[in-house]
């Protein structure tokens, strides 16, 4: 959860910063087509009119959009393919986005928004220190899960070495407060006694991740080679209890993972 200060709050820049991601471009466009308005410059013909709600237009195309991205990766991604899932002309889709690389900037802050808002909501900064530990592991295990889609575009970003994602300032503004957030837990729970000391926030946030995206990015592969369905039900469900229990021992003081 992103603090600021003593009161875990959002910042004021980055909460200006963290308004939902469809806002921000149906503001922007709008903006573009005042000024277009105000020098003369006549806006296309023909352009569609579904809906007077501009930000749920522009979500609608980034929504069109993380799919055709998740499931072809930037380059086999297809504009056209995304303004007819979306229900709209390719002009609207231009006019809200731009390019297909701007487009895909957007979808890469647009589910990058999504897990960071949750995080925030999970309210740790009231709980003790294990628990709230746990609760973001918790937390971060069943996003993965749940979101195969946001796995699909990190894997396919990674394949281009994170170019279009250094495009974006906000997804780093987003990111940041979270190791704020983890950093103030475990000293809090070291001063209790309860941590070991010197954890690094950084190593420990990428620990979680693997943990709860290894078992998923590489599932077709290990099941084939271990003969067992790593997508069952059953199986992902001990794989959260094991790697809580890893998580859990090597937080605590001593090693052995306890309800404190």
């Amino acid at each position: 959860m992103p603090p600021q200060g003593k009161d875990g709050r959002l910042g004021k820049k980055r909460a200006a910063a963290a308004r939902p991601v469809a806002a921000r471009v149906s503001a922007r466009s709008k903006d573009g087509a005042k000024a277009a308005a105000s020098s003369g410059t006549a806006q296309p013909k023909g352009r569609v009119r579904r809906s007077r709600n501009a930000a749920a237009t522009a979500d609608r195309i980034l929504k069109a959009a993380i799919v055709e991205f998740a499931d072809h990766g930037y380059a086999g991604a297809r504009i056209d393919a995304i303004a007819l899932r979306a229900d709209v002309n390719m002009r609207m889709l231009y006019h809200y986005f731009g390019s297909k690389s701007r487009l895909y900037v957007y979808v890469l802050e647009s589910v990058f928004e999504r897990i960071r808002i949750e995080e925030q909501r999970l309210d740790l900064t009231r709980m003790a220190p294990l628990p709230a530990m746990m609760k973001l592991f918790d937390f971060t295990y069943r996003h993965f899960a749940a979101n195969p889609l946001f796995i699909r575009i990190l894997s396919n970003e990674n394949l281009l070495d994170g170019r279009y994602l250094s495009q974006s300032s906000l997804v780093s503004s987003l990111s940041s407060p979270l190791l704020i957030a983890i950093k103030a837990i475990l000293r809090r729970g070291e001063a209790e006694g309860i941590f070991r000391k010197g954890i690094d926030p950084l190593q420990l946030y990428v620990s979680m991740v693997a943990m709860s995206y290894f078992h998923i990015s590489n599932g077709p592969t290990l099941s084939h080679l271990f003969s067992t369905d790593l997508s069952s039900t059953r199986w992902r469900n001990a794989r959260r209890r094991h790697a809580a229990e890893m998580l859990a021992t090597y937080l605590v003081v001593g090693g052995t993972a306890s309800d404190r």
